[in-house]
């Protein structure tokens, strides 16, 4: 570019730029035209617009020549010694002869590209850098002077702000973009629940051992109903873990029903119910003269289930022996009678379903319960979610408890008040669905008109925690939650009738000494709730 360039033909060119940049809104559509507009000014061969995105690394917008045709592969055809420069200085850099330029004769990209001038000046809106504006000459050398590196800034300047507001609408653009990808895709799997909910209806009404679930809304009921549908078909162990009143049996029965087993026997065995004395003679029967007592041969539990299924219920409570005997069964397929002097072992086909609160796996830690037969059992887990984990569920139920009670007690109920359903859906639920059960039946009994009350409600559930519920204003967070640990602690004693033990187990709190140390700190007496 000729150092006394006519300050008209510079007018014109910029004039030209203005215009397209006043013309032309779109980024994409903008940058190509007031770049060939530069090359033609300056004589270049080549010229390339580099943006910097947010991470700070390099995108070439725009590569063209000088027949306005984009550069293919332009990453391999710039230098980017040049372009580091540009932005490192903050200036624009001409270097008229690159061959003889002293500060790039190691540039391996100058030699390999051929370049002989190059020259390039910042892109910047209000101290914020944006990009490099680049031109290259492979031919002439000394095309380029100082003369161009003002016109590169004067167009630089010309086109910042235009660049910086396309960059900002990208920006929002993709905001936008991901905003309503994220809501599709929720929308998405919102449809998809609905649809397993939809199939799943379709398919529990054709199926046995569901009549008595209820409340399949929540997405953690759908999983247990998915769960149920995958396991029956198949002879696998079953393991279902879940906090006590769950509906863990009314999981096994539907696993039970809807298997090849379902004509055959379905075996209940209260593991807790147990005696010690007797778990032998229970599991695998006796013969006659095998105990003091035992005037005739009588079946066992494995037995009686030969060929269906054998539901071990609160296996987690089971004793020692117990274990021992279940898992030399489990192992063998075979048991042998108390008594049996023969020697003689019984073959069995059994399904075995066991059901186990939360806290199984810290026994197994505890050495309280074998880990081999914990493995063995949990070929499938099924997880039973406690009703405060699917509130979505809570009205469905209690529209049908509240059903099936008023036709048992003969009366003419049309539904609950508004308040009730905000406070069952507001109460935790310490005995899930058993304790939501019994609380309609008492409401039912209780109420005299045709909407259940509030007031008909036990007492636990209408006031079940006055300090929490209420009356939190102005309360810290500790001072907060002291209140709720003292209302939920008295609960439970209430429930448990002073039983400390039991509440623990309740609270999920496996050593009873730390409910009794977070007793005093409340200042909670347990005899208080002894009847």
């Amino acid at each position: 570019m000729s150092s006394n360039r006519d300050l008209i033909e510079v007018g014109k060119f910029l004039f030209e730029i203005g215009k397209s940049l006043f013309a032309e809104a779109d980024l994409n559509k903008l940058l190509p035209l007031a770049l060939d507009e530069v090359i033609k000014h300056t004589k270049a061969q080549r010229g390339m617009i580099i943006l910097y995105n947010p991470q700070g690394e390099p995108l070439i917008e725009v590569a063209r020549d000088h027949h306005q045709k984009n550069i293919e592969q332009p990453e391999k055809q710039i230098s980017r010694t040049i372009v580091n420069r540009v932005r490192e200085s903050g200036q624009y850099v001409v270097i008229e002869n690159a061959l003889e330029e002293p500060s790039v004769d190691k540039s391996l990209s100058i030699r390999r590209i051929g370049i002989l001038s190059v020259a390039g000046a910042p892109l910047r809106h209000e101290n914020e850098f944006l990009g490099v504006i680049y031109i290259d000459n492979r031919d002439v050398a000394a095309v380029f002077d100082d003369e161009t590196g003002k016109l590169l800034s004067m167009f630089a300047e010309l086109i910042s702000v235009a660049v910086k507001n396309a960059l900002e609408f990208r920006r929002s653009e993709l905001q936008r973009h991901r905003l309503e990808s994220e809501a599709a895709q929720t929308a998405l799997k919102l449809r998809q629940q609905n649809e397993l909910r939809r199939q799943l209806v379709a398919q529990l009404a054709v199926s046995e051992g569901f009549n008595e679930f209820k409340g399949i809304k929540s997405a953690a009921m759908l999983e247990v109903f998915n769960l149920i549908m995958k396991a029956a078909p198949t002879d696998a162990p079953v393991l279902i873990v879940g906090e006590t009143g769950t509906g863990k049996g009314l999981v096994a029965w539907a696993v039970h029903s809807n298997s090849l087993r379902r004509e055959q026997s379905f075996v209940k065995v209260n593991c807790a119910g147990l005696a010690e004395n007797l778990v032998e003679s229970d599991l695998f029967g006796h013969v006659k003269g095998a105990y003091t007592g035992a005037d005739k041969d009588k079946m066992g539990y494995f037995e009686t289930a030969d060929g269906g299924t054998i539901f071990l219920d609160e296996i987690a409570k089971s004793s020692v022996n117990f274990q021992t005997k279940l898992l030399g069964v489990l192992e063998s397929g075979e048991f042998l009678p108390m008594g049996e002097v023969k020697a003689k072992f019984h073959k069995t086909d059994v399904r075995v379903i066991a059901a186990a609160s939360p806290n199984l796996r810290e026994l197994i830690a505890q050495d309280r319960f074998y880990l081999d037969l914990f493995h063995r059992l949990k070929v499938m887990e099924i997880y039973v979610p406690p009703l405060r984990e699917r509130r979505d569920d809570i009205p469905e139920l209690a529209d049908f408890f509240l059903r099936r009670y008023a036709e048992k007690n003969r009366k003419t109920i049309h539904g609950l008040s508004s308040e009730i359903h905000e406070l069952l859906l507001r109460y935790h639920w310490p005995g899930n669905v058993r304790e939501l059960q019994h609380a309609i039946e008492h409401a039912v009994i209780h109420t005299d008109g045709e909407i259940i009350q509030a007031d008909d409600l036990p007492r636990d559930v209408y006031q079940p925690s006055p300090g929490v519920i209420t009356g939190t204003e102005g309360l810290t967070y500790a001072e907060a939650k002291k209140n709720f640990d003292r209302c939920y602690f008295s609960e439970l004693l209430h429930k448990t009738k002073g039983n400390i033990a039991e509440a623990a187990r309740l609270a999920g709190m496996v050593d009873r000494s730390n409910l009794r140390k977070m007793l005093r700190e409340l200042d909670i007496n347990a005899k208080d709730f002894k009847k």
